[in-house]
């Protein structure tokens, strides 16, 4: 048996909720096309996708889900900082929106944010204050320049990316990250580093609105990650289960997107996991 197929294989035995039947090499990254596909039927399972910065190559556990369109959820925070940034919506990563006593909210959203605090603490609220300061027509401006899924934020202005009609595939959500630490993005470099910067996670951990997870610790020195969970339900009834980000260690740089797709008792931590299992695995952690 091969090392890929072998790595598959432990892959499978190890997740539940995968359906995966091995690894595939994908010779470039290739580009998103547009108009963007819609999905032939909800698909259930799970998706990991790996992209080594300048090698050039996408390691793909290769499932339809890889393909499927669903809600970012949380993940849309790294556009929307980005968004609010630019258009000076939000001053700066330290300016702070007062919780207004409003709201079922996790604990740790339950008091004044900034920028920087609300994306690492997940907190919904901020983001819609946000968007209320953006507005619609920006909104959907910013969608189309960021070529962000399907750009469709018509369901609704402060939830639009909230099982809403806002959704991506794992696919998508890779071009973008390609697109962002590429500093490729129709935005301010600025708000690009200072995005970067917010989503660096503290030591052997990954960090949202339920607080700290576990992360394949203790990391090898000098390792660095930065990432953005998601978690919510899309149109389709679907639980969505995220974690995309970057890990740069020993002068390499890593891009990942991991993506869980399941019912009700699909576990919270069902990305994280998946993601630090499979950068285990590939010896990126």
């Amino acid at each position: 048996m091969s090392g890929h197929a072998a790595w598959a294989l432990r892959w499978r035995r190890g997740l539940s909720l995968a359906a995966l039947t091995g690894l595939l090499w994908v010779g470039s990254a290739a580009a998103i096309e547009l108009p963007w596909k819609a999905d032939k039927k909800p698909a259930v399972g799970s998706c990991f996708l790996l992209f080594e910065v300048g090698k050039g190559e996408v390691r793909r556990a290769p499932d339809e889900v890889c393909d499927s369109r669903v809600t970012p959820a949380s993940t849309f925070k790294i556009p929307h900082s980005l968004i609010a940034l630019d258009t000076g919506a939000v001053s700066g990563p330290d300016e702070v929106i007062p919780y207004d006593g409003s709201g079922n909210w996790p604990e740790s959203s339950k008091r004044d944010h900034t920028l920087a605090s609300a994306l690492q603490n997940s907190v919904v609220w901020y983001y819609q204050k946000v968007a209320e300061r953006v507005g619609e027509k920006k909104e959907a401006a910013y969608l189309r320049k960021f070529a962000y899924g399907n750009a469709d934020s018509e369901s609704g202005l402060t939830t639009f990316w909230l099982g809403g009609s806002l959704q991506i595939t794992p696919e998508e959500q890779l071009d973008f990250l390609r697109r962002f630490y590429d500093g490729k993005l129709p935005v301010k470099f600025e708000s690009m580093t200072t995005v970067m910067s917010m989503l660096l996670q503290p030591p052997g951990v990954v960090v949202n609105s339920l607080g700290e997870h576990p992360f394949d610790a203790p990391w090898p020195a000098g390792t660095s990650v930065a990432a953005k969970t998601g978690s919510g339900t899309d149109a389709d009834g679907r639980t969505v289960r995220w974690l995309v980000g970057r890990v740069r260690r020993e002068g390499s740089s890593y891009l990942f997107v991991s993506c869980v797709i399941g019912d009700e008792d699909t576990p919270a931590e069902a990305a994280i996991d998946l993601a630090a299992k499979s950068l285990r695995e590939n010896g990126v952690l």
